[in-house]
């Protein structure tokens, strides 16, 4: 035996640590066969103790092989340790490795919840409107409370255009069969809820179509048709019931009651019949349609307006649209899922109703103008016919009609000719009617007097290398007898006399070439040019009333100002209690001497004698002129008849004026148009009491 002692399990441990530590994995050594002594039993004492250091000499060991083989084992002896049973916690899972992890955890924790933060804020606060916006409009909606448009009256009150209320009722046959396939869902899937299904039940017997036909008059087939109800498909299936909706045209509108009062409307939409729905709206409506079509207009549908709304599209209606047509009020309504309405909530903007405008026409004295316009035109047949009658005093319109007209109650009846106002729109030439101006612009001249005697003979004037005739040599007249008989030469001698702004500067004055006050939509102007020195052809036919353009509504006026004594009382159509201001143009006692005169021309051998009244005083001209030919020149065979004139003379209280375009069965103004103003002033004149001026004839 040596004498050296065993090594000690410690030195043993020391030798294992060592070698780990230089990363070789080193094996047990296995008891040696030759440690056997005789003595067995101190060998298994020893042996005892010996297996119980071994074990934990192997359990420290692997602990500090696997700790130094996670750090720092090389790859080669990495592989080794594949194989062997290592067990116990990696430095991975350590406090350094689980911190990092922990900071990152944390991190990503925190950066989700700053993206939620501010999602959060974005939603409810920075952008909380549109939300709320889109919100309302899934339960919410906006209906339109259309204001009562005001009526338009005439001077006595009495109605000329009214809105009246009026209602459509309309069926949906898709709304109905859905509605019915819904409640016959939930009773199959709900057997169970007996209270649910007798609600279900009685709603169902009320669905039947048969109480709806019978409430709207109209036959339950047309209705079973529509809905297309199929009792044989399953009604809890979504896609099956979907397929058998109605669908196509008139699967969601089917009228029932189209445009009746609101009570009749009420029969059917007070029975609550899923499907049915009532839309509510004002029909514009015209008493006397024909005789004001074209002074009152129409309505027309607003192309600006998302739920088709109307507006005046033409005259009083269009001009006075703001005034009549108001305010229209908005509510805030709650809806279902089928976007019926449930409740009003709140009111978002007052519902403002429209005024009433007042107008200064008689409708009485409108009526008569218009038969008399329409009598007169058949019987001339002529392309048309217009007129007014004008108060002297205030300048208020009490009559204003064309011929032909249109029925405003239906618009199909309207054409481009027929709903255009001829008094107002129109201008042309206006011949012998502006011979009063041109003595008024002698008059204020200081050359002439109503005494003064112009010279015609022989009946005709060159001027320029144009002829200007009368109808037959006058001689030497005055200037009475100068409208009386309307001589173009004894015209033409004045205007050559004065200074060539003389005559024109007198028309402007009482009001031709500009728009009258009455601003009414389209309006024409008229047109007076002021003839240079040298342009004596035209100086020569401005004096007689050729080479300018003006309107009916124009010559109304001035004449209207002549029998006010040459005191401009600007026209109106609206009743006021503020008339715009007057002024004078003319000297009253120049104005009332050619009032005096006019008398001359519906007295026996006037031009109108037609137009004479009895008991009354009438001062008036004619005018017939030729038309325009639009290839140049003039109609050889068309005219145009004006007469203008005023009652009673003495004291003027009424002005009419009319007009015939191209009449066909006679040619002069005194036989066409004089009778129409002699038929409607005698009426006017007996409507608004004016006394006589003149001995009633006898027979």
């Amino acid at each position: 035996m040596s004498n050296k002692k065993p090594a000690s399990p410690k030195g043993k441990d020391d030798a294992n640590n060592k070698k780990a530590a230089s990363g070789k994995v080193i094996k047990p050594l296995r008891r040696a066969s030759t440690a056997k002594s005789a003595n067995k039993n101190a060998d298994k004492a020893s042996g005892a103790k010996n297996k119980a250091k071994d074990r934990s000499a192997k359990l420290f060991g692997r602990l500090k092989n696997h700790e130094t083989e996670g750090a720092y084992t090389s790859v080669k002896n990495r592989k080794k340790a594949i194989f062997n049973k290592a067990s116990g916690a990696s430095s991975r899972g350590g406090f350094e490795y689980d911190k990092n992890r922990f900071r990152m955890i944390w991190g990503l924790a925190l950066i989700m919840l700053a993206l939620l933060i501010g999602r959060a804020y974005y939603i409810q606060v920075a952008n909380a409107k549109f939300y709320q916006d889109k919100g309302d409009e899934l339960i919410t909606s906006v209906r339109t409370q259309t204001s009562y448009r005001g009526m338009i009256t005439d001077r006595n009150q009495l109605p000329l255009a009214v809105s009246a209320p009026l209602a459509t009722v309309s069926f949906s046959p898709h709304d109905y069969a859905q509605e019915y396939y819904e409640l016959n869902r939930i009773r199959i899937e709900n057997p169970d809820q007996p209270q649910l299904q007798a609600r279900v039940k009685k709603r169902l017997e009320n669905m039947d179509l048969t109480i709806l036909a019978a409430a709207a008059n109209i036959p339950v087939a047309e209705l079973k048709k529509a809905a297309a109800i199929d009792d044989s498909i399953d009604f809890t299936n979504e896609e099956v019931v979907k397929a058998a909706l109605p669908s196509g045209p008139g699967s969601h509108y089917l009228p029932l009651l189209n445009k009746v009062t609101p009570e009749i409307a009420q029969s059917v939409s007070s029975l609550n019949f899923p499907g049915v729905y009532e839309k509510n709206f004002f029909q514009r409506y015209y008493p006397q349609p024909q005789p004001n079509s074209q002074l009152l207009g129409f309505m027309g549908q607003n192309a600006n307006d998302p739920e088709g709304g109307y507006e005046g599209r033409a005259g009083i209606e269009r001009q006075f649209e703001k005034i009549l047509a108001g305010e229209d009020g908005k509510v805030l309504i709650l809806k279902d899922a089928r976007q019926n309405s449930l409740k009003e909530i709140k009111q978002l903007e007052p519902e403002v109703p429209g005024q009433d405008v007042a107008l200064t026409i008689d409708s009485r004295l409108q009526y008569l103008l218009y038969k008399e316009l329409e009598k007169a035109g058949r019987l001339q047949q002529a392309r048309w016919s217009t007129g007014m009658i004008v108060d002297v005093q205030t300048g208020e319109v009490l009559a204003l009609s064309t011929w032909p007209s249109f029925n405003s109650n239906n618009l199909n009846e309207m054409t481009g000719e027929n709903q255009r106002n001829r008094a107002l729109l129109d201008v042309f030439e206006p011949g012998s009617v502006m011979k009063p101006f041109t003595v008024a612009a002698a008059l204020d001249s200081g050359k002439y007097t109503a005494n003064s005697l112009i010279d015609t003979n022989p009946g005709s004037i060159r001027v320029r290398g144009y002829t200007i005739r009368d109808h037959n040599n006058l001689g030497t007249i005055n200037m009475a007898t100068l409208l009386q008989k309307s001589s173009n030469v004894a015209s033409t001698k004045i205007a050559l006399s004065l200074p060539p702004d003389a005559i024109t500067n007198m028309q402007k004055q009482f009001g031709f070439g500009s728009k009258t006050p009455l601003q009414f939509p389209g309006e024409g102007s008229g047109l007076v040019v002021t003839p240079k020195e040298k342009e004596t052809a035209r100086r020569a036919t401005v004096s007689y009333g050729y080479g300018l353009q003006v309107t009916l509504a124009q010559v109304a006026q001035a004449y209207a100002a002549l029998g006010a004594g040459g005191v401009m009382h600007p026209l109106t159509l609206i009743k006021t209690d503020k008339p715009l201001p007057s002024k004078r143009i003319m000297a009253r006692e120049q104005a009332m001497s050619i009032v005096q005169m006019l008398e001359a021309v519906t007295e026996p051998g006037g031009t109108a004698k037609a137009a004479a009244i009895d008991g009354y005083r009438v001062a008036g001209k004619t005018g017939t002129s030729r038309r325009i030919n639009p290839d140049g020149g003039y109609y050889s065979d068309q005219y145009r008849n004006v007469f203008a004139g005023m009652a009673p003379a003495s004291n003027p209280r009424l002005v009419g004026v009319m007009l015939i375009e191209d009449p066909r069965s006679q040619i002069y103004a005194g036989l066409t148009v004089a009778p129409v103003f002699h038929n409607v002033m005698k009426e006017a004149l007996r409507l608004y009491n004016v006394p006589l001026d003149k001995p009633l004839k006898t027979e």
